[in-house]
């Protein structure tokens, strides 16, 4: 298993962090991977809640919310792609620091393939994947203070 760590000091108050986080359509506007993503589930916030997101330049995700506590965490996994993955899941934290908030986000990861699976992710998958979360983390941050503006 693999395990990835993340944060970032966003200059915009929890609530507003929280919101482009638990708006599961709003991804599309921070993640670069993401060209569309859409609600596919009867929920559309807390646990269960599903989205489906078509992929740049091919591809898609569904992932479903396992954890919910606003404002302060939500956690997602993958339910259904066509990543070479056993499971994918993360932990999204919010905490309150000053008028900004802390964001602190771990993910683990299993790939499939056994012994070649663990070749695969330690030459490419991390390192692709570490680049990519600090992307979105970057254009979260600025889609977090926009909002507020």
């Amino acid at each position: 298993m693999t395990t990835l760590r993340h944060q970032v000091r966003i200059d915009a108050p929890i609530e507003a962090v929280w919101q482009a986080l638990a708006d599961l359509v709003a991804v599309e506007r921070y993640n670069p991977m993401v060209a569309s993503a859409r609600v596919i589930s009867e929920l559309h916030e807390g646990v269960g809640a599903t989205r489906r997101c078509e992929l740049k330049p091919k591809g898609w995700v569904e992932e479903r919310v396992w954890d919910w506590a606003p404002p302060t965490a939500i956690g997602i996994e993958v339910a259904a792609s066509e990543w070479p993955v056993v499971f994918m899941k993360w932990r999204t934290e919010l905490t309150p620091d000053g008028g900004a908030t802390q964001v602190n986000q771990v993910m683990h990861y299993k790939v499939k393939f056994g012994p070649l699976g663990a070749i695969m992710d330690a030459l490419m998958m991390r390192p692709r994947l570490d680049k990519s979360i600090g992307e979105i983390f970057g254009n979260l941050k600025r889609y977090a203070e926009g909002a507020r503006s």
